[in-house]
């Protein structure tokens, strides 16, 4: 049965080039030695970081490469010190992942967590943001793109209020569902990290990220975990990289690291302005056709929205529905308060199903999945009837 894939934004489907790179490199290692295939592939390596500065807007210091948006995401809260009295502000979409992170920091310095204003849609209030901008304020943590609700926060437009207003805050992006649907970059958006997975929109393998850290950030950094890669041995004296390097290991799976670069290069060359417009049209395209059925409530938010749908479907429980759509070849994501646990609290959501597209999604992809929930919700009511 051939594959529907509307879980993009949970792992994208890597391209047939990606997972080559991937299978090519494994082989070398079985040829050559893990070690002899690293060396073979060094310069090719050393591009990826060139790769993804292109990607996000900055130099290729300024990025540090991981296997997962939650490792680079918590090693770098952990290493920026903080206080008592120390404030850190969340956005309402923002990832349980990140929110143990950050309450943990908060929790061991003194410092507290709280949530920044929202405008009627659910975004950052940006005009409102200068009023808790106090002093104490020392990071300001968004999520570009919540993972309920398809709402775009704007993440550039607070990071000009937060320039304008004279704070000294650390201004924190999780860009994990932007990152491959949007065009990125960090010097426009004046972040001081941002922090992606690869296996997203960007259509990379599993266990791969990339962060951007600003050379503000690092001067403070004060990391919790050092290798041989991101510290030297002075003499008796520990040099940690005055970089982003200083977040990054010396270990890593050398065959993803190239089929990241692999993605990166291809998002480059497709152009990401050229993407997000196809993807925004598939996306509209599918809202269209899940706002026409009968049963199907949207629970879309945003005054833009991403490459994703979020919806319920009466009579039926998520994951009764996602596993009646496996069994048709048809994935999609299921998603409760254990993902954004702000934002669907306060909407008093339980659970939702979410189906994003990529550029391979199709008009057919779109009228299976539709004519599959039209089938089983009339199911569902025809048995009412009954």
């Amino acid at each position: 049965m051939p594959l529907v894939h509307f879980n993009h934004s949970g792992a994208g489907i890597t391209s047939p080039e990606t997972h080559q790179t991937i299978i090519d490199h494994l082989q070398s290692e079985r040829d050559h030695g893990p070690m002899e295939a690293g060396a073979r592939v060094a310069d090719r390596l050393t591009k990826s970081y060139d790769s993804a500065a292109h990607l996000l807007g900055c130099t290729p210091q300024e990025i540090a490469f991981g296997t997962g948006h939650g490792q680079l995401y918590a090693d770098i809260i952990a290493a920026i010190p903080l206080a008592a009295g120390d404030k850190i502000l969340v956005s309402r979409q923002e990832w349980t992942g990140n929110l143990l992170c950050l309450q943990q920091a908060a929790t061991l310095s003194g410092a507290t967590l709280s949530l920044m204003p929202a405008d009627s849609s659910t975004a950052v209030d940006v005009a409102a943001i200068s009023a808790v901008l106090t002093p104490e304020v020392r990071i300001v943590a968004l999520t570009w793109i919540g993972a309920s609700s398809a709402l775009i926060n704007p993440a550039a437009a607070l990071g000009k209020a937060i320039r304008e207003s004279g704070s000294p805050a650390l201004f924190i992006i999780d860009a994990s569902q932007a990152v491959g649907q949007l065009d990125v970059n960090v010097a426009e958006i004046g972040c001081d990290a941002l922090v992606t997975c690869g296996r997203k929109y960007l259509r990379g393998p599993r266990g791969t990220a990339l962060a951007y850290l600003s050379p503000r950030l690092t001067a403070q950094l004060v990391p919790r975990k050092i290798d041989n890669f991101s510290a030297r041995w002075l003499a008796g004296d520990v040099q940690v990289a005055n970089s982003a390097r200083a977040v990054e290991v010396a270990e890593g799976a050398v065959a993803l690291r190239l089929g990241l670069a692999t993605a990166i290069d291809q998002a480059l060359a497709l152009g990401l302005g050229n993407i997000r417009k196809t993807l925004h049209a598939r996306a509209s395209a599918l809202r269209d056709a899940l706002a026409s059925l009968p049963h199907v409530h949207l629970l879309d938010l945003g005054h833009e929205k991403a490459a994703f749908v979020t919806f319920t479907v009466d009579g039926f429980s998520c994951a009764t529905v996602k596993q009646h759509l496996a069994g048709q070849g048809i994935t999609l994501g299921v998603n409760g308060p254990e993902y954004t646990p702000y934002d669907l609290n306060m909407r008093g959501i339980t659970e939702l199903l979410r189906a994003s597209v990529h550029l391979n999604t199709t008009d057919r992809d779109i009228a299976m999945l539709a004519d599959a929930l039209r089938t089983l919700a009339g199911n569902a009511a025809d048995a009412q009837q009954e």
